[in-house]
C-alpha cells in the first residue's frame, strides 16, 4: 500500500497588537516588540522600540535615538523600527547605543509557509492506502476507488465523511482533457489527474512536493475497460520538475496506446529579479515569474502586495544613505522566493557596522534570506504544447506489421466506429444481441453496441458475418449512414465529379458519388470497383480526411517523433498513406497556440 505522512499544521490567526519585552533585569539595553497583523495576509508587522533600563528606571528622553539594524541588515536611526515578517522563524534586530550592543530576537509563528521545508518538527501519523480506477458498467461511469488502513476523515469534492473506503464517481470525461481531483485524508491532500484518450485511461498520482530538490514524483496507472486485459504504464513513475510535455505508454500483451499530454501548474521556479539604481538615490525593481509575483518585502521591511500578474515593476522611494548590501525579498504565488542583494559602494559608512547580515551575532539570519526554488528559466516560453484532438483508433495486425493493403473486416470496422464515437462500455451488450454468429467473437460487444447505433447492419438471416471483408461500396454507405458523420460530410465541399462506369444501377450508387466526390475514397481509373474489399490504408485515409486532419510541419514532427519512439511497423515506410497510418495509431496532435 502507499503511505503518506500527515502533518499537524497550526491554525493561522491574525493576532491583536501586543507587546513583548526582551532583556534581563541586569541588561542595560532592552527592547519592546509590538506586533500587528498585515491586512489580507497572515504576515505580521513587527515594531521594535529599544530603551535603556538602569536600576529600575528608564533613562530615555526625547532626544534618545538608537542605531537599529533590521533582520535584513539595513540600518534605521531612531527610537523605533518596523519590519514585516512573512514566514515562521527567528528574526534578529541588533541595537547599538554608544558602546553598547545587543541583538534581540523576535520569534514568528503561525504564518503560512507553503514552500517552507522546515516540517520535521511537526507531529506525524503514517497512513497506508491503495487506489485505482474502476468502471461501473451499470452507471457507465469511471470512479476512483481507494482503500485506507483505518477509519479516517476523508474529504472529496462532494463532502467529508469518516470512512476507510472511497468510491468517487468522476462523471463524463472529455477526450484528452486532464481531470484534476483532490482528496484529503485527515489533513493531507492527495492530488490526482485522470486523462481519457479513446478507450484508454491514464491515472496520475502526484505525490507531495519534495522541497529539497523541488520536484514531484508521480505514479502512472493505465486502464482499458473495454476488455479484460491487464495494462501497465511505461514508465510507471516519473518526476515533474517543471511544466512541459510528458509521455506514457499504456500497454497490455497485445495492445498499446501512447499518451502525450501537457502538464501545467507546476511552479518550483523562483522569480527573476533585476534592480537598477536611479540617480544613486533609489532602486527600481523588475520581477518576472511564470505563475505571478505575490509580494515584495523591501530592504527596510515594507510589505508591497502585487496584483499585476507575471511581471512586476516597482520603484522604491526610500533613499540610499549608506554603502553596504541592500536586500529585497520577492515571492511568487507558490511561496518560492528570490532574495536579491544589491551592493552599494558609494555613500558613507555607518558609524558602528557595515550594512549586511553580519551585523547580527545570530546563527539563523541567513536561513531567513535564502533563495527557495529553482531559478526561473525564461526559455520555458519556447516550449511548444500539443493537444490531442483525435485519439488513436487503429492497431497494427502485429507488433511488426500494420498490413495497410489488407482488407478490413466488418468486426474491425464497427470497432473503429465505436472508438471514434466514444460509446460507453457495455461488456454485457452481446447478451442483448440477436446475432447468431458473434457470441464467442472478440468484438462481440462492439458489434452489439455498434449495430444498436446502426453503424453496421446485420443480415436477414440474423448473422453479422464479423470476419467478412468490408467492400468499398459498404464503407461509403457506412459513412453516409452514421449521424455523427453527416455534419462532417456537409463541411467537406465536393471537389470532383468523376463518372465511374461500374456504379450505374449499383445499390450504393448515391452513397459512392457522395463519398468519392469529396475524395474520401478514390480510384485512379474510370472504375470504382464498388464490390472490391476496401483496404486498411484506404480506411484510415478516408477517416482522417473526414475529421479534417491536416497537420502542419511542427505538428507532423511531433506525431512522427511519437510514432518512431513507440512503433516500428516494417511495411508502411514508403506507403502512400504513411502519414494517415501513423496518425491512426498515435493520434492527431494540434499545436496549442496561446
Amino acid at each position: 500500500m502507499k503511505k503518506i505522512t500527515i502533518f499537524t499544521i497550526a491554525v493561522m490567526m491574525i493576532l491583536s497588537t501586543f507587546n513583548i519585552v526582551c532583556g534581563a533585569e541586569s541588561n542595560y539595553l532592552r527592547a519592546k516588540f509590538t506586533e500587528t497583523g498585515v491586512s489580507g495576509t497572515s504576515f505580521k508587522k513587527v515594531t521594535i522600540a529599544p530603551f535603556r533600563y538602569n536600576g529600575g528606571v528608564i533613562e530615555d528622553d526625547e532626544d534618545t535615538t538608537y542605531y537599529i539594524y533590521l533582520p535584513s541588515g539595513y540600518l534605521v536611526e531612531g527610537k523605533t523600527a518596523d519590519y514585516v515578517v512573512d514566514r515562521d522563524g527567528e528574526y534578529p534586530f541588533t541595537v547599538y547605543y554608544g558602546t553598547q550592543k545587543k541583538t534581540f530576537v523576535y520569534k514568528a509563528k503561525e504564518i503560512n509557509n507553503e514552500a517552507d521545508d522546515s516540517k520535521e518538527d511537526k507531529n506525524n501519523d503514517t497512513v497506508y492506502f491503495d487506489y485505482k480506477l474502476m468502471y461501473d458498467y451499470e452507471k457507465k461511469q469511471i470512479l476512483l476507488n481507494m482503500h485506507i488502513d483505518k477509519l479516517r476523515n476523508v474529504t472529496t469534492p462532494k463532502g467529508t465523511s469518516i470512512t476507510n473506503e472511497v468510491n468517487y464517481y468522476i462523471g463524463e470525461l472529455q477526450n484528452n482533457v486532464p481531470y484534476s481531483l483532490n482528496i484529503k485524508i485527515d489533513d493531507e491532500s492527495l492530488n490526482y489527474k485522470i486523462i481519457k484518450s479513446g478507450e484508454f485511461y491514464l491515472l496520475i498520482y502526484l505525490s507531495p512536493v519534495n522541497y529539497n530538490d523541488y520536484s514531484t514524483v508521480v505514479e502512472y496507472n493505465g486502464y482499458n475497460f473495454s476488455d479484460s486485459l491487464y495494462y501497465e504504464a511505461y514508465p510507471s513513475k516519473d518526476i515533474y520538475d517543471d511544466n512541459g510535455i510528458y509521455e506514457v505508454l499504456v500497454k497490455s500483451e497485445n495492445s498499446k496506446h501512447v499518451f502525450s499530454f501537457n502538464i501545467t501548474g507546476i511552479d518550483y521556479r523562483r522569480p527573476t529579479v533585476d534592480i537598477d539604481i536611479v540617480n544613486n538615490l533609489t532602486f527600481d525593481l523588475e520581477a518576472e515569474d511564470d505563475y505571478g509575483i505575490a509580494y515584495v518585502i523591501t530592504f527596510d521591511g515594507q510589505y508591497v502586495p502585487v496584483n499585476t500578474g507575471n511581471t512586476f515593476s516597482y520603484s522604491h522611494k526610500t533613499e540610499i544613505t549608506y554603502k553596504g548590501e541592500y536586500l529585497f525579498t520577492v515571492v511568487d504565488k507558490e511561496g518560492n522566493r528570490t532574495i536579491k542583494t544589491i551592493k552599494i559602494t558609494s555613500g558613507r559608512t555607518p558609524r558602528r557596522h557595515a550594512i549586511n547580515l553580519d551585523v547580527h551575532d545570530f546563527k539563523y539570519t541567513e536561513d531567513l534570506f535564502k533563495n527557495i526554488g529553482l531559478e526561473f528559466d525564461k526559455t520555458d516560453e519556447d516550449i511548444k504544447y500539443f493537444e490531442n484532438t483525435l485519439p488513436a483508433y487503429m492497431n497494427g495486425k502485429s507488433s511488426e506489421n500494420f498490413n495497410p493493403d489488407s482488407p478490413i473486416s466488418r468486426a474491425e470496422m464497427v470497432t473503429i466506429f465505436c472508438r471514434l464515437n466514444n460509446l460507453p462500455y457495455d461488456t454485457s451488450a452481446h447478451l442483448k444481441s440477436k446475432f447468431t454468429d458473434t457470441a464467442n467473437h472478440w468484438a462481440r460487444d462492439y458489434i452489439a453496441m455498434g449495430s444498436s447505433k446502426k453503424y453496421v447492419s446485420g443480415y436477414k438471416d440474423k448473422t453479422f458475418k464479423p470476419d467478412n471483408n468490408v467492400t468499398r461500396a459498404e464503407f461509403c454507405q457506412m459513412l453516409t449512414k452514421i449521424s455523427t458523420y453527416k455534419s462532417l460530410l456537409n463541411n467537406l465541399p465536393a471537389s470532383s465529379n468523376q463518372n465511374f462506369s461500374d456504379i450505374r444501377q449499383h445499390w450504393a450508387e448515391s452513397e459512392i458519388i457522395k463519398i468519392a466526390s469529396r475524395n474520401l475514397v478514390t480510384s485512379e481509373t474510370d472504375k470504382f470497383y464498388p464490390d472490391k474489399a476496401i483496404t486498411r490504408g484506404e480506411v484510415v485515409h478516408a477517416i482522417n480526411m473526414l475529421y479534417g486532419i491536416n497537420p502542419s510541419n511542427i505538428e507532423l514532427s511531433h506525431i512522427n517523433k511519437l510514432y518512431n519512439k513507440y512503433y516500428d511497423f516494417k511495411d508502411i515506410g514508403m506507403h502512400e498513406y504513411y502519414l494517415d497510418i501513423i496518425i491512426s495509431v498515435v493520434g492527431m496532435y494540434r499545436e496549442k497556440i496561446n
